[in-house]
């Protein structure tokens, strides 16, 4: 459920799918001259997180200047403050510790996610020889890092030895349960939940904690496990105390993390000390000044909110949430405003909360943070996940209008160009912006946008499909760039 893979490592699978229940989407190419209409489309909203009426104890709109406080079960008040968040020792409410909150309250109840997914006829949809090759391959590399690597989090395949650079916890077998979840490997996964009961999350003798993928790698793997084990799809039997203990191994891990939260902005640090429970932090040089920022770059800011809302939910601790909203407030309010509406650069200040880079687009550094908006909207539909759907809309619009290319010469290919540190178009792309295709799909399925959403992400699928089935190998590029459709290149000095 929580993969952070999933946009970006199957958007024709989703491309596919929707166009199957979407009869009438019959485009599958982007109109090459671009529309002039978007900004009076009656479904984009005008000024996102800003109209919303309040909810009670809630601000409408959760912007960094906000003050209101909400008062937590148990926790104490959690104030939207700079002032109040700098001058506590903790990054919890009141300074109080997560261990003192709230912990899980039993089975949680499974998220009613709006479903998007193509219902196949049965005994359609399937491919019984493909589905056994991917398990004898995950077999294969479970049995491999088993005799090799047990133990650690990575198994190097040409000198069969193992590795620990994901600070030790068994990255492989967090990272890996929910597949063998879903691939009912029944014997590897109880190999797997007795591993995970023993992890040690407080401490790690290889340095300061990199939050951003400690985040979707451990946090995902742990919570989605525990989604699929409970949601009933696949029966086993299970201990299931070792069950729980995904919930309980979150928690433990993300009351660490949680330390790097405590910002001046409420914008996680890049890293995080877990001996001294202190944020680290990484800086970032602005070349056009020289001057340097402590900052955190947008996608690993803005990629927490799915793991921790959900993580809220599951053990009956709001603070994990409200950590996360909290930072992720400066994102979708960015200060100073972007050159286009809703894309935002790659780096932020953790110190101010003030966007540092003006480099939009999906590539890497932007990427999952626009894939978390929608999909936390998916997740759970309320007055925060709807600003966040808001702000998705209106990058998504940006996009279609702007970052839409066509190369010279090839009116029917459609590539996303990434902006430079001054946003201006770089007619380049990376393989992390193929994720959109599949994005854009999802987002205009849930906000009931017109259909050139749809067509658009059909089309940006279909590019970067094409930078695969044009090699030899079949191996996609890491990053291209194009003439645009004008025979005109990027110069830097523009």
């Amino acid at each position: 459920m929580f993969s952070h893979m999933v946009a970006g490592a199957l958007p024709l699978l989703a491309a596919v799918a929707f166009a199957q229940e979407n009869p009438y989407v019959e485009e599958t190419v982007a109109p090459a001259n671009y529309p002039s209409d978007w900004d009076t489309q009656s479904w984009w909203p005008q000024s996102p997180a800003t109209t919303l009426p309040a909810e009670a104890g809630k601000p409408s709109a959760i912007h960094p200047s906000a003050q209101p406080s909400t008062s937590l079960s148990g926790v104490g008040s959690y104030t939207y403050s700079s002032s109040a968040v700098s001058a506590s020792p903790y990054p919890y409410p009141n300074g109080t510790s997560m261990s003192s909150s709230p912990s899980s309250t039993g089975d949680a109840t499974l998220p009613a996610c709006k479903k998007i997914q193509y219902d196949f006829p049965a005994g359609t949809g399937g491919n019984a020889t493909r589905a056994a090759a991917v398990k004898e391959a995950y077999t294969y590399s479970w049995n491999a890092w088993s005799k090799y690597a047990d133990g650690m989090d990575e198994l190097l395949p040409l000198t069969a030895a193992g590795i620990n650079d994901w600070y030790g916890w068994g990255v492989t077998v967090v990272d890996g349960i929910d597949t063998a979840i879903i691939m009912n490997l029944t014997d590897i996964v109880e190999q797997q939940l007795a591993y995970i009961q023993k992890i040690d999350f407080t401490n790690t003798t290889y340095g300061p904690v990199e939050i951003f993928d400690t985040s979707i790698r451990y946090l995902g793997g742990l919570i989605a496990s525990y989604d699929l084990l409970k949601s009933g799809q696949f029966p086993n039997s299970y201990d299931q105390a070792q069950v729980a203990a995904l919930v309980s191994q979150a928690e433990s891990l993300a009351n660490k993390i949680a330390y790097g939260f405590n910002t001046a902005s409420g914008i996680s640090s890049t890293y995080v000390n877990f001996s001294s429970n202190t944020p680290v932090e990484a800086n970032y040089t602005v070349a056009a000044t020289n001057e340097t920022y402590n900052a955190t770059n947008t996608a690993s800011a803005g990629t927490f909110i799915l793991e921790w809302f959900r993580l809220a939910d599951v053990s009956g601790n709001q603070t994990y949430r409200y950590l996360t909203e909290r930072g992720e407030a400066p994102l979708i309010n960015p200060s100073p405003a972007p050159v286009y509406p809703g894309l935002v650069g790659t780096e932020f200040d953790v110190n101010t909360g003030a966007m540092l880079s003006f480099d939009g687009g999906w590539h890497a550094g932007v990427d999952s943070f626009l894939e978390y908006l929608i999909k936390t909207y998916q997740y759970k539909v309320d007055i925060t996940t709807t600003q966040y759907k808001d702000f998705w809309l209106q990058a998504a619009q940006s996009t279609i209008q702007y970052l839409a290319d066509h190369p010279y010469g090839f009116p029917d290919l459609t590539f996303l160009t990434e902006l430079d540190v001054n946003g201006s178009f770089t007619y380049s792309s990376d393989s992390f912006t193929c994720f959109a295709g599949g994005n854009l799909l999802l987002g205009g399925k849930l906000a009931r946008a017109c259909r050139r959403s749809w067509t658009w992400g059909l089309a940006v699928t279909d590019g970067c499909h094409q930078t695969y089935n044009t090699t030899l190998t079949g191996l996609g590029p890491t990053a291209w760039g194009w003439y645009n459709d004008s025979d005109l290149a990027y110069d830097p000095a523009d």
